[in-house]
């Protein structure tokens, strides 16, 4: 019974989601990754239940209701992003952009800051063993043995914002966009990234045409033969190299799955939830006191691996030195922290203070043409989302203060009358 209402209030949220695509794409789309996240972790949450094994906590599931408490974060985070928006749209934003002799240059700006990042990128990992070639290599590792380490620094472990630029830059030059885009994929794949690059970098470069563009026009220009082949190509190249590697690897052996095929489908489904599927048994359906401890949002994932991971504490360190991570902390951390109805407020604020402003900053800049502000904006947004999924708070700090600048310099710029 409970494997039933764990289905139908899955498409009850199918429903939702979709009215709130049909009342407002652009605010959807922007919203894509949280959305993403919601609808990997829910049908993980239900094949759980079922009672599968959870090799990362070494403990079979069980149903706890996980579904529909997870599914209440995710109503109140569609509902609190519509109602604050629909607030927000009515609110001016004036915003600098570069100009010479009174033009805005923002564009030629903007393509020569993607070509130094990317040549930097592809440059130094030429000069660096890659995870291709060499066995002691991998993407956990890759910058700790790279030539030049503090590209890390500088851009970020998978330069995200590159693919958000040559979105924006698609607007006037496809063909050069799209040929740097496909450099940028390259790198990553070259440097070890596999999965995670691909959806958010195709999700970063769509998203300045989802606002820049009318809504029929940025559909017509994502699904065409062009791109639906494209998009094949890059899932069976994928799917290849998985598939050899967990036919080397056999990660999941220590529940005796060796089927690479079988192994896909169990990372899939049997990971991507079990960190909440875990804080809702232990937290909610067994009623363990929650610690009110606020220290332990900076690096929720880290405090959730030692709490829930099979190998206990000293497992969780040494994979943080590692640089491996389960998967979203977040929600799932705010019902370590929190009794119930107090995680849910706290979500709702964040969703509405945090979240929202800096969605609503990042799509005023684009709008206003302000495209260098707007690459550092989705920079910080894309922290912003990670905190949110990955349970890491210290992202939000650099954005938040970040936002409070953007809206200082709108406030002065209103009251100057200049820039728009």
């Amino acid at each position: 019974m409970s494997f039933y209402f764990n289905i139908l209030f899955a498409i009850i949220l199918l429903i939702i989601t979709f009215w709130f695509l049909k009342r407002d794409f652009k605010l959807f789309f922007l919203n894509g990754l949280i959305i993403f996240q919601a609808f990997t972790i829910i049908p993980s949450l239900i094949y759980i239940e079922t009672g599968k094994m959870i090799s990362e906590q070494g403990r079979e599931g069980f149903y706890v209701g996980a579904v529909f408490y997870f599914g209440l974060f995710y109503l109140l985070s569609l509902l609190f992003l519509y109602l604050t928006f629909n607030t927000l749209y009515k609110v001016k934003l004036r915003t600098f952009y570069f100009t010479y002799h009174g033009k805005n240059i923002e564009i030629p700006v903007l393509l020569g800051l993607v070509i130094m990042a990317l040549g930097l990128l592809i440059y130094n990992a030429l000069q660096s063993p890659s995870p291709l070639f060499n066995e002691g290599i991998s993407r956990f590792n890759y910058w700790e043995h790279a030539k030049y380490p503090v590209l890390n620094k500088l851009f970020g472990n998978t330069a995200m914002f590159i693919p958000f630029a040559l979105g924006i830059l698609f607007t006037r030059m496809k063909k050069i966009s799209l040929f740097l885009l496909l450099l940028y994929f390259g790198y990553n794949f070259y440097i070890g990234q596999k999965f995670s690059p691909i959806i958010n970098g195709t999700f970063a470069f769509l998203l300045p045409l989802a606002i820049l563009y009318d809504n029929k026009i940025f559909l017509r220009t994502l699904i065409n033969k062009r791109t639906l082949i494209l998009v094949a190509l890059m899932g069976l190249l994928m799917y290849k190299v998985i598939y050899e590697r967990y036919e080397r690897v056999h990660p999941f052996a220590i529940i005796k799955i060796y089927d690479p095929n079988e192994a896909m489908f169990y990372r899939i489904f049997g990971l991507q939830g079990h960190l909440f599927w875990g804080a809702t048994e232990r937290y909610v359906y067994h009623h363990k006191s929650p610690s009110w401890d606020l220290a332990s949002l900076p690096y929720g994932m880290h405090v959730m691996m030692k709490e829930f991971a099979a190998g206990g504490e000293k497992f969780a360190e040494q994979a943080a030195k590692k640089g491996f991570n389960f998967t979203n902390a977040y929600p799932s951390i705010l019902f370590m922290i929190f009794p119930p109805l107090v995680a849910y407020l706290f979500h709702i604020f964040i969703v509405i203070f945090v979240l929202s402003v800096s969605g609503w900053i990042l799509m005023r800049l684009l709008q206003n043409q302000s495209y260098v502000l707007a690459v550092i904006s989705f920079q910080f947004f894309i922290w912003t989302i990670y905190a949110l999924t990955m349970g890491y708070f210290y992202k939000l700090i650099f954005g938040l203060i970040f936002n409070f600048i953007i809206l200082l310099m709108g406030a002065y710029f209103e009251r100057k009358k200049i820039y728009s």
